[in-house]
């Protein structure tokens, strides 16, 4: 079997490097200080908080494409009172947006452009997504705003942050790791579309994976095993699952995802499950090495020659943090897996 010190070796190669953190700490930090100091705006915000995969401790490291390391993507959130039916979604990010434009500028912003939900911005480091959400409503959710038809749609990145954290306790420390491994294989291994990603994903690797399982290469093998069996009727019938969002009662993560879209990464997944066996029942390192490439890539490392010095486990799994301090699980129980 591949030793597992190769496992987390690669996954402190996929993980951002102390670099990249603090990029994208240092990008966040000054829009949150321009949004808190603009003059026109300022009054509305109550609060600015980092929210995404970023925050989770579930991000991978940035693509490098022609020699060239692509920006960090990162979710800032500005909360504003208001209610959904008094709220006009398209205004309110128009006026996010003319905030951020003014501090263009100062703030190293190289494009900004409104999307569906969110302004994103290309700054000189670090990309962003700037969505504004409405204070907790009756519900305890947040409002997010669509500026193409007005709706707000319930949501709780905050909830989703802790849920995440209490999963990752929950599989000793392993969650985030493996997370980031299955992320790093749907990048590897494109379908139709990107579809499931991100939270997505983790909503899937949750459920199904093992709470005891120490080997990576055992635990990505038999996540695939049992993501396969759980979804099988929903691929003989060519339909995407329901998945229920942790945060959201009645939400469902998986709905701008389609049925073509779900069957391919079923698809991807059951080739992963092969790769993964004929790995781990190889004798032979470089042989097993290939099949995992086939899953990870060429950042998947190649045997260690004898009198080489692996990283300890430890220094490999150091977690990513913007402030130094782990979020802290939830004290509320998980509503998932």
């Amino acid at each position: 079997m591949t030793p597992n010190a190769r496992f987390t070796e690669f996954i402190k190669d996929i993980t951002p490097s102390e670099t990249t953190v603090t990029n994208c700490k240092n990008a966040h930090t000054s829009v949150r200080k321009a949004l808190l100091n603009d003059d026109e705006f300022k009054d509305k915000v109550k609060r600015v908080f980092l929210g995404g995969s970023y925050k989770r401790y579930t991000a991978i490291r940035p693509r490098t494409k022609n020699g060239s390391t692509e920006r960090p993507d990162v979710d800032l959130y500005v909360v504003i009172d208001g209610a959904p039916w008094n709220s006009d979604a398209a205004e309110l990010m128009d006026e996010l947006y003319a905030a951020l434009n003014r501090a263009r500028n100062d703030l190293g912003i190289t494009s900004i452009n409104r999307n569906r939900c969110s302004i994103a911005l290309s700054m000189n480091k670090a990309d962003l997504d700037v969505s504004i959400l409405l204070e907790r409503q009756a519900d305890n959710l947040y409002r997010i705003g669509n500026r193409n038809t007005g709706e707000w749609y319930k949501t709780d990145p905050e909830e989703h942050t802790d849920w995440s954290a209490a999963q990752n306790e929950r599989c000793s420390g392993r969650f985030n790791p493996m997370t980031r491994m299955v992320k790093w294989a749907r990048r590897q291994n494109k379908t139709v579309s990107r579809h499931p990603k991100s939270f997505a994903l983790e909503t899937l690797i949750a459920p199904h994976i093992s709470e005891t399982e120490t080997h990576y290469g055992q635990l990505f093998h038999d996540w695939c095993q049992s993501f396969l069996d759980a979804y099988s009727d929903e691929r003989t019938f060519a339909t995407c699952p329901i998945l229920e969002d942790p945060a959201v009662p009645g939400g469902d993560i998986l709905a701008g995802v389609t049925n073509e879209e779900f069957c391919a990464y079923y698809d991807k997944i059951e080739k992963h499950r092969d790769d993964a066996a004929k790995a781990l029942a190889a004798d032979d390192q470089d042989k097993a090495t290939d099949y995992w490439r086939r899953i990870f890539g060429d950042r998947f490392p190649k045997p260690k020659q004898s009198g080489q010095s692996t990283k300890s486990a430890a220094t490999a799994m150091s977690p990513l943090s913007f402030t130094g301090a782990k979020a802290a699980p939830t004290a509320r129980p998980a509503k998932f897996a």
